[in-house]
């Protein structure tokens, strides 16, 4: 059983990430340096957070739409180990700064578009809502049907992680996982009390509500 990778993005404060380091499963830390967030924190606050968490969970800064110079000072100041695309940026653009990186792509009214030659250069792709302008942060779930539809995403899922994000939580991730087991998931503000607070007893059930989901899946399959 390949079990599901699990991100949680938009990390804001120490008293999260050392409860993120008690919790055995979780795989990705998301940091937002994207200063139109809610979740943004200063390269400060990320230095912070970084040093802080453990070895074993990958850091995650995320991006949209922002300056070669921005990023590459960004990537100068914090190492982080992945880099997460959430705009329109380029394959060539996300190349360029030889880090493994997560390419997000928007589902918005039920049509997705992906470019397949990330395929051959991203670590993971990601798919997210996408309302109006607002990408990603809209805490509204896409039509998961989409992921059994679209040939294209299981094409993806049989050479590198395809995550799902956009409006998860624990209560809607045994929906997701015990019919369609993506290969990750992203969950930001469905694990919050406030915004930038993660509420720590969600975040423990999200974990294990994605084990269970996951066996379920199996069990059907």
């Amino acid at each position: 059983m390949k079990k599901t990778l699990i991100k949680i993005c938009g990390m804001t404060n120490i008293d999260d990430i050392e409860c993120v380091n008690d919790i055995d499963g979780i795989d990705y830390i998301g940091i937002i340096l994207v200063d139109t967030s809610p979740r943004c924190v200063t390269y400060d606050v990320a230095k912070k957070l970084i040093n802080a968490c453990n070895k074993d969970k990958k850091i995650v800064t995320v991006f949209m739409n922002q300056s070669e110079e921005y990023i590459a000072a960004a990537i100068n100041n914090l190492n982080p180990d992945i880099l997460q695309f959430h705009g329109n940026e380029s394959l060539e653009f996300c190349n360029q700064f030889k880090k493994p990186f997560i390419k997000t792509f928007h589902v918005e009214n039920d049509s997705l578009s992906i470019d397949k030659e990330f395929m051959k250069h991203a670590h993971a792709l990601l798919l997210d809502t996408s309302i109006g302008d607002l990408r990603g942060g809209t805490g509204k779930i896409f039509d998961w049907t989409i992921l059994n539809k679209n040939k294209l995403i299981e094409e993806i899922s049989l050479s590198l992680p395809c995550f799902v994000a956009g409006g998860l939580n624990p209560s809607n991730i045994k929906d997701l996982i015990s019919n369609y087991n993506p290969s990750g998931i992203d969950v930001s503000s469905g694990l919050e009390s406030s915004i930038g607070k993660k509420d720590h007893l969600l975040m423990k059930k999200l974990i294990e509500n994605v084990r269970i989901s996951q066996l379920d899946y199996y069990e059907k399959s």
